[in-house]
């Protein structure tokens, strides 16, 4: 690899005792564009009791409007938005009338309940394409658009907060919420979210960046702890949150499950107060995730119970965890500001945080909401995102498009039941899902017998397995050798059709994680044996097959890959999933996602594969601690630095045309002149030389040098999508990367740094910017730093790794 070096060797423990500087943080001062806002809140402040200042503090939600002392009444006017998550309670008093707040889910739509009782009328609401669908097009004006119709719809049918986006990072691919976030790199994490939250807003109401922060695993996850040291914290899962805060100034932010280094986030003042607020001027207020904290005393399937923290509540408000979701909470504050544990003076600070967010609010300010967005063109949007998103792995001897109205063959329950997004507060109560057969039908001749037999056999079979996916339709696939039916479709279609389409299906969602098993992220021998026997058929007949991936999250593509012509990972597309899918192969649009995630060629190649979700320490049966051993080393930067070849690299996707990179280099570079204002500036001119219009996704993977702090191989710094391109045409993308974007963490002197040296950026269509894997490799353009840069100073000692902790609790990576 020209001008880079591998590691091969064993990744150095990045989990360590640090030594600590003394040294104080000076926060940023920037404006409050929200002054006004929080002048209000102080004044209201003051004509409130104590007793009202709680109960702001106290949810409600999940109908526990008068649960311990909670006081909503105030909010009976306001609960006709009905399968909302939440409230803000409100206020009515002789000095102040403060309307409660409502709040939603909604991490690939606007989650609340369809119909009511004795309305004719009815509210659904969009489906989206699921996040990492959504991240996949590396679109952020596109997924800016998508969220402006988003929050229309939060608007419209009268609700004030969206409790999205979720922007987690994907530490691997068994995570169960992975299809609510973003990827794997905490950049493009970072700036999708940053552009989803910009949307949501521009209709003044609120966006909510969830789950902060290290909430990687489902298993276990109100108590499993996140242990992780802190440069990795900050790198790797702070850093998107930090992107998203900065560009975009969500109205809040939502806390995790989790603990991190042996404290609940919720209740670590460093995270929620230090950083969130003092390093990245967060304005907003943070709430709790429902039931966090162990505030219940809930075990984590809501199927047990354990004897709860009643001081969890004041622990979090001190802490700067403002709302404390789903309520049930009052009493305990008010017990502990007896106790003299919680004091009123960080009661008041939360309250303000809160008021003055409700300020900006519909329902503060009498909107009066139409319940009727316009869904039709929404629709338009989630299909052309959809589309946008899907990435093209393989396309042997150019076999899609497929032509119009060609004799195709469909396999697969899926295609029947086509899943539009995962299960959980992400599912969405949309008026339709466009299933892959009947827009499969729309654009080509469809084999009806084979798509009757799958129809007739998902209808039988649906009942069997819906148990085991949270009460969803769901049918396992027929196998070959146990249908003659089924193997005689297949020969006469190889024979009668031109083309065959084989789709695979995978479901999951909150609470509970994957596993690396058949039915999950292997295939089962049903499966295979399908595209075997389809595979082997249509290529007698020298007939090309399509599979196509309608699925939550990665699967296995190593056991057979090599066995079809082309794989389309079209993931989850919201309502209008089948339309897009349809789309692509037919040729109306080109594909132009880019993976957002690594494929490995197999699940142990996953740096996280032994960790993952984490260790039973105390021999309860239940994981309760996740070790974060491969550090900094997370999806590509675990793969380019240690020399391991992925199945399809972070990055990557095809086109139906070819894109030239010509004439990268450095425009400016004012990094020496101006150190932590400075920034870097490259250009590349992409040229279409195809033969259909397409878009291409330039890349900037930067190699630094290592002074004095490790760092993997290479790391996205920068990324930009070209317009459609009509062949011959060429456009020029400017890549600009401030100084903040290029620094690294250094521990030992709590600082954000640019390390002195000479740098590579590699402005590629793929993080296999040496060629070694697919494509050629990329020549990289250089620039030198002269001297370390300081960036930032940030809070000393905060992060800090948990007593008994150290180098003898981790495995290193080989």
């Amino acid at each position: 690899m020209s001008g880079m070096q591998t590691k091969p060797k064993l990744l150095a423990i990045l989990i360590a005792a640090t030594a600590m500087t003394a040294c104080s943080m000076t926060p940023k001062t920037n404006p409050d564009a929200d002054l006004q806002y929080r002048e209000n809140a102080q004044a209201m402040l003051q004509k409130l009791s104590l007793e009202e200042k709680l109960n702001i503090l106290s949810g409600p939600g999940i109908d526990l409007e008068h649960y311990r002392g909670i006081d909503a009444t105030n909010l009976a006017k306001e609960k006709n938005v009905l399968g909302v998550a939440g409230y803000i309670n409100g206020v009515k008093n002789d000095s102040v009338d403060i309307p409660a707040v409502k709040l939603a889910d909604g991490p690939a739509g606007l989650r609340i309940r369809p119909t009511r009782d004795n309305d004719d009328q009815t509210y659904y609401a969009t489906a989206w394409p699921i996040g990492s669908l959504l991240a996949s097009s590396w679109d952020t004006d596109l997924v800016q658009k998508v969220g402006a119709a988003e929050g229309n719809e939060v608007k419209e049918y009268g609700v004030d907060f969206l409790l999205a986006p979720g922007m987690n990072i994907q530490r691997n691919p068994l995570l169960g919420r992975n299809f609510e976030y973003y990827s794997e790199d905490p950049l493009l994490s970072g700036k999708i979210a940053a552009a989803m939250v910009s949307g949501v807003q521009s209709n003044d109401v609120g966006a909510t960046i969830k789950h902060f922060v290290a909430n990687n695993a489902e298993t276990n996850r109100f108590f499993n702890n996140t242990i992780a040291d802190p440069r990795t914290l900050r790198e790797i899962y702070l850093r998107g949150f930090q992107i998203a805060v900065e560009e975009s100034q969500p109205w809040a932010i939502m806390s995790s499950y989790n603990l991190v280094n042996g404290t609940y986030v919720n209740q670590r003042k460093d995270i929620m107060n230090d950083i969130l607020r003092g390093e990245w001027n967060f304005s907003g207020l943070a709430m709790s995730d429902w039931f966090a904290g162990n505030v219940f005393g809930l075990k984590s399937d809501f199927r047990g119970r354990i004897e709860r923290d009643q001081e969890s509540a004041a622990k979090q408000v001190t802490a700067g965890n403002d709302l404390i979701e789903p309520g049930g909470v009052k009493e305990d504050l008010a017990a502990s500001v007896s106790a003299g544990t919680l004091t009123e003076a960080d009661v008041d600070k939360s309250v303000v945080a809160i008021l003055t967010q409700m300020h900006k609010t519909p329902s503060y300010n009498q909107y009066e909401y139409s319940n009727t967005p316009d869904l039709r063109t929404h629709a338009v949007l989630a299909r052309q995102a959809a589309a946008e998103g899907m990435v093209l792995l393989k396309n042997e001897a150019a076999t899609l498009p497929l032509k119009p109205q060609a004799k195709v063959a469909s396999f697969g329950t899926t295609q029947i039941n086509t899943l539009k997004g995962g299960t959980g507060s992400g599912n969405v109560n949309s008026a339709y899902i466009s299933h892959i057969a009947s827009a499969l039908g729309e654009r080509f001749t469809l084999n009806t017998a084979v798509t009757d037999f799958y129809n007739q056999y998902f209808e039988a079979n649906k009942q069997k397995t819906k148990a085991l996916i949270g009460g969803y339709d769901f049918s396992d696939e027929p196998a070959v050798s146990d249908h003659s039916q089924l193997k005689q479709l297949i020969a006469e279609a190889a024979v009668n059709d031109a083309a065959a389409v084989i789709t695979i299906g995978r479901q999951a969602g909150e609470g509970g994680d994957r596993t690396a098993t058949q039915g999950d992220y292997l295939l089962t021998d049903a499966e295979l044996e399908t595209i075997s026997a389809v595979s082997q058929t249509f290529h007698a007949q020298s007939k090309p097959v399509t599979v196509v991936l309608n699925v939550n999250g990665l699967v296995d593509t190593t056991m057979w890959g090599n066995k079809v012509d082309s794989i389309l990972l079209a993931y989850m597309g919201g309502q209008e999933t089948g339309h897009a899918i349809a789309d692509i192969l037919v040729g109306d649009v080109n594909p132009s996602g880019k993976l957002a995630q690594t494929v490995p060629v197999q699940y142990s190649d996953v740096p996280s594969a032994s960790t993952f979700p984490g260790k039973d320490i105390d021999d309860d049966g239940m994981v309760d601690a996740s070790y974060y051993n491969e550090g900094l080393y997370v999806g590509y930067r675990y793969y380019s630095s240690f020399d391991t070849a992925p199945a399809y690299p972070f990055g990557y996707g095809l086109s139906y045309t070819n894109f030239e990179y010509r004439n990268p280099h450095v425009v400016t570079n004012t990094l020496n002149a101006d150190g932590a204002s400075g920034k870097l500036t490259l250009s590349v001119t992409i040229a279409n030389n195809g033969k259909s219009a397409g878009k291409e996704v330039a890349q900037v993977y930067i190699s630094a040098p290592e002074v004095k702090l490790e760092k993997p191989v290479i790391e996205l710094k920068a990324f930009d999508k070209t317009t459609l391109l009509k062949p011959g045409q060429t456009e020029e993308l400017t890549l600009t990367i401030p100084a903040k974007t290029l620094a690294s963490f250094d521990p030992d002197h709590n600082q954000w740094i640019v390390e002195p040296g000479q740098y590579q950026a590699y402005i590629a269509p793929s993080s296999d910017v040496s060629g070694s894997n697919f494509g050629n490799a990329t020549k990289p353009v250089t620039f030198t730093i002269n001297q370390e840069i300081v960036v930032a100073k940030t809070t000393p000692n905060a992060l800090a790794l948990q007593d008994g902790v150290n180098q003898a609790d981790f495995v290193t990576i080989k």
